[in-house]
């Protein structure tokens, strides 16, 4: 006799972020769906982000029959089953069961490219449950059809972090850009993971980078003058940005110029605005 074991969703994460998957002016949110799916191809959380279970979470994930499985656009995981209902888990699970993934920044030009601030004393918490330490104002993790972005409104107090942080291993403390957070039952229904009957829900919870916007500033070194846009423009890994010099620039420039598109690599940040320093 033979046995084969059943595996069903428990839930899913998936990340976005629009400085790959927008095409220079044009937002994916904006796009037809065949062209979404084509950026899609081209997008890797890998990219820019390191997504790992802590190691408390492993040792639930190995306790309660489940797996961690990574995508190219997140992860989901996953439990065993019963034959006979493939939304009822084979062990119960209790439905306080706290699960947590570390998000560390592995691209070194992230800040520069992703429309949030940073903080070395401050974690962004991605969570179903508020933390007792935080507001009421607290912001849940959206889910996957949710029209919201990441802000700095996921940004947590230092209270927090600290107590955040002091639940991880010291092998893990270093570099926490994120932290995932997740009871199988969360605040508010929407966020729950498993229902009242114990039921899986399999919800797809989604954390969208939204990608900075810039003023361009144009450095002739030779003629030792400076230009700069108007209004902030979108960085992106695809497409090109026009730039008018009639409209785009006060005063405005020959018609006939032509200018370029910044790299990410030169950014600075004067007061509040960010700036992207081309040299013509």
């Amino acid at each position: 006799m033979s046995f084969s074991n059943t595996y069903g969703l428990l839930f899913e994460v998936t990340f976005l972020h629009n400085y790959f998957l927008n095409n220079g002016e044009e937002t994916f949110a904006s796009m037809a769906d065949a062209d979404k799916e084509k950026m899609l191809q081209q997008f890797n959380t890998d990219a820019f982000t390191e997504i790992t279970p802590t190691l408390e979470t492993n040792i639930v994930i190995r306790n309660h029959r489940m797996l961690f499985k990574k995508t190219k656009t997140g992860f989901g995981v996953y439990i065993r089953v019963k034959a006979t209902d493939e939304s009822d888990p084979f062990i119960k699970v209790p439905i306080d069961l706290n699960l947590k993934f570390l998000i560390k920044i592995n691209d070194y030009q992230f800040e520069n490219y992703t429309n949030l601030d940073f903080a070395f004393t401050q974690a962004y918490l991605f969570s179903n449950v508020k933390p007792l330490t935080e507001p009421v104002s607290f912001k849940y993790l959206p889910l996957i059809n949710d029209n919201k972005l990441i802000s700095n409104d996921y940004l947590v107090s230092e209270e927090t972090t600290v107590d955040l942080i002091s639940t991880l291993r010291p092998s893990e403390q270093q570099n926490v850009f994120g932290i995932i957070s997740l009871n199988l039952q969360g605040d508010n229904s929407s966020g729950n993971i498993i229902d009242n009957l114990g039921k899986m829900t399999s919800p797809n919870f989604k954390i969208h980078f939204d990608n900075r916007k810039t003023l361009w500033k144009y450095i002739n070194r030779k003629a030792g003058t400076e230009i700069k846009t108007n209004a902030v423009k979108p960085l992106t890994r695809s497409g090109f940005v026009e730039i008018d010099p009639l409209t785009d620039f006060t005063p405005s420039q020959p018609a006939e110029s032509q200018y370029p598109n910044p790299s990410v690599k030169s950014i600075t940040k004067i007061n509040s605005d960010y700036y992207s320093e081309i040299f013509i």
